[in-house]
């Protein structure tokens, strides 16, 4: 796994892809996943052992997840961008009088709350589906903003402190910031709670699909296979708050 200590931000696309791998650490082949925000972060590269290639079809973790960036971006947007790094800038003076009157008690990036639940949301109910994007392949996926809507293009903006919220200051409100450190953990300790980077639950849900293929494959004549609840360990991973 690539691991790093940094913050990445954009408009709120994230993207994976799986590639074979011919090996893993001087091992036997594998499966890596590319994980890409766009358009402003760096990648984040997880690789899984021989094991991942008992998984044809992706798309049970995949959706997981997309219901793991939505559940971080609620929080994210929530707390105003605390949650996943420095609070959002705040308002000048002058824009914040005009909103309290004209929007009042609406938090930074939620004027009207088209962005927040485009990307809490997805392209359910609301009429959001224009500027959602959310495709879920069996060996790869994206979710996030339609980059050519004009939610995608605010969301831009506001990724790279570009328009008239960015005269007097130039410092972004990313619509999408996550830790993109990994910390390796063993599913015994999925479900304890506690806040953990983005990119280690994702690595975790990933992990947990992994060992449910394996025990299934070796189930027959295996009392041990049977005692391994994944139901339980994915539940555990979807409750993480992330950063």
């Amino acid at each position: 796994m690539a691991l790093s200590t940094a913050y990445g931000s954009g408009q709120g696309n994230l993207s994976a892809s799986a590639s074979d791998m011919r090996r893993i650490s001087g091992g036997p082949g594998g499966v890596e996943f590319s994980l890409l925000f766009e358009p402003d972060a760096k990648d984040l590269s997880l690789a899984f052992s021989k094991w991942a290639n008992l998984i044809d079809d992706f798309r049970p973790i995949f959706t997981d997840v997309v219901h793991l960036f939505r559940k971080h971006e609620s929080r994210h947007f929530k707390t105003e961008g605390q949650s996943t790094g420095k609070k959002f800038y705040k308002l000048s003076k002058g824009y914040k009088a005009w909103k309290e009157r004209n929007f009042p008690g609406r938090p930074i990036l939620q004027q009207t709350g088209t962005l927040r639940d485009t990307l809490v949301r997805g392209g359910g109910r609301g009429g959001f589906r224009a500027g959602a994007l959310e495709r879920i392949g069996k060996r790869s996926m994206e979710v996030g903003l339609n980059p050519d809507s004009k939610v995608g293009k605010y969301g831009a903006a506001h990724s790279r402190a570009e328009g008239s919220a960015y005269v007097y200051q130039r410092e972004p409100r990313p619509p999408v910031r996550y830790s993109e450190k990994v910390v390796p953990t063993s599913l015994a300790r999925v479900g304890s709670g506690g806040d953990v980077p983005l990119g280690t639950a994702i690595a975790q849900i990933f992990q947990v699909h992994i060992v449910k293929a394996r025990k299934e494959a070796f189930a027959k004549g295996n009392p041990w296979a049977k005692t391994y609840n994944w139901r339980k360990m994915r539940r555990g991973v979807m409750r993480l708050k992330t950063r």
